[in-house]
């Protein structure tokens, strides 16, 4: 199956070597910290489908604590996802009360 995907691969960020484009993407940077016991595979998938622009995310994963670094092209984009995010943790907390 093909299909359409505007998320990098590492390759492809390294690639940019400082150019524009990367210097756009290190203003559109956001950081999102999860505990390792939470399965938190909606902030991927939104990641892979929704942006309309180009995106790229990192995961470091340190003493049970993931920190997921997330490169946008697109302001636009960026501030959707931190208004998904917020929306998806604040859904949580209240489904586990």
């Amino acid at each position: 199956m093909i299909k359409k995907t505007t998320c990098l691969s590492e390759e492809d960020f390294k690639n940019l070597h400082g150019n524009d484009l990367y210097v756009t993407f290190l203003r559109n940077k956001v950081k999102c910290e999860i505990k390792k016991d939470d399965s938190n595979t909606d902030v991927f998938d939104y990641i892979k489908e929704v942006p309309e622009f180009l995106v790229h995310y990192t995961v470091e994963n340190v003493y049970g604590y993931i920190t997921i670094y997330v490169y946008f092209e697109s302001p636009t984009d960026m501030d959707n996802f931190i208004h998904f995010y917020n929306s998806n943790e604040g859904i949580k907390k209240i489904q586990k009360t």
